[in-house]
């Protein structure tokens, strides 16, 4: 409406499906008049021009158009970590590694943070420099075999194959680049170092990139998250314009101050105080509890006291 951006050059990815799902619903809940999109047969068409997605489905898409530029067969499988776990079992056998003494999970795990790093078989056996990481290796190999066999491909081969498509062949990428102008990042603070290389590569040409993150709330480095991606966007887009959002609707003064209290601590961070027009509100309770049962029944009495006494409804 304000910049004469047609909704195909605009993709608008993030972390979950949860996350896509509310941007779609935020998004098309308005109607044709809220947007003023002319020039379009329908709100049908507005919707189905853009592309809102999570990172996997966006890359799984372009594979399914474009994966034969890499030799995958576009009818290729995704497994879930049930499947990969099943394949492991059988890489495992097949490299004579002993799952009783090296848990399948755990290698699963470390090939998981390979691939999330761009990390293929053959970098990863070029780095190994221990015992444990030539077991890995020797898995790893078997299992992309497996894979390969398979016409599968896992969720973190979605990324890795997208970034090596675009690496390899520079008229796919040039197509993508040339479709999408305007590049969307939300949660940035959950991506993995794959899906940071993603973006740069589609928005090299227009360089028209907007992400939006806290730092603060970065809970996925058990997914890989890395949280370096937001400070290596800073060095990587110095013209691009930061906005700090320092208000907070949501909590009191107290609950802020405590929780900047907490973050403060970590030295390796953008310091972003927090600010409310709210009132200043009850003093933060802090309770100590020696298992999780025993936290979750701190919980379900606070819950009744404020039922019981302040007149709460559970709503």
């Amino acid at each position: 409406r304000d910049c004469g951006v047609a909704p195909r050059s605009i993709v608008a990815v993030t972390f979950t499906n949860k996350a896509a799902r509310e941007m779609r619903e935020r998004l098309f809940g308005r109607s044709q008049e809220d947007l003023a999109v002319p020039l379009l047969a329908s709100w049908w068409n507005v919707q189905h021009e853009f592309t809102v997605a999570t990172f996997h489905a966006f890359c799984a898409s372009i594979l399914r158009r474009e994966g034969s530029h890499i030799g995958l067969d576009r009818n290729f499988v995704i497994y879930d970590q049930e499947d990969q776990l099943a394949l492991l079992a059988r890489s495992m056998e097949a490299a004579e590694i002993d799952p009783k003494r090296f848990s399948p999970r755990s290698i699963l795990s470390a090939i998981s943070a390979a691939k999330s790093k761009l990390i293929d078989a053959d970098t990863f056996a070029a780095g190994r420099s221990s015992p444990i990481e030539e077991v890995i290796y020797k898995v790893y190999q078997r299992y992309e075999d497996l894979l390969h066999r398979n016409n599968a491909v896992d969720f973190d081969d979605l990324l890795i194959n997208t970034y090596s498509l675009f690496r390899d062949n520079g008229s796919v990428l040039d197509k993508y680049q040339s479709r999408y102008e305007h590049l969307l990042i939300d949660e940035f603070q959950d991506t993995n170092i794959a899906q940071y290389a993603i973006a740069r590569q589609i928005a090299a040409k227009h360089r028209n990139i907007c992400v939006v993150g806290d730092p603060d709330q970065s809970i996925y480095s058990w997914r890989n998250a890395d949280i370096r991606n937001i400070f290596s966007f800073q060095r990587d887009y110095p013209e691009a314009q930061v906005v700090t959002l320092e208000e907070n609707y949501r909590s009191t003064e107290n609950i802020l101050e405590a929780a900047h209290g907490v973050i403060s601590a970590n030295r390796k961070r953008m310091d972003k105080p927090l600010v409310t027009q709210n009132q200043r509100g009850k003093p933060v309770f802090v309770g100590e509890a020696f298992n999780p049962e025993e936290e979750a029944q701190q919980v379900l009495r606070e819950i009744e006291r404020l039922k019981r006494e302040e007149g709460h409804s559970l709503g």
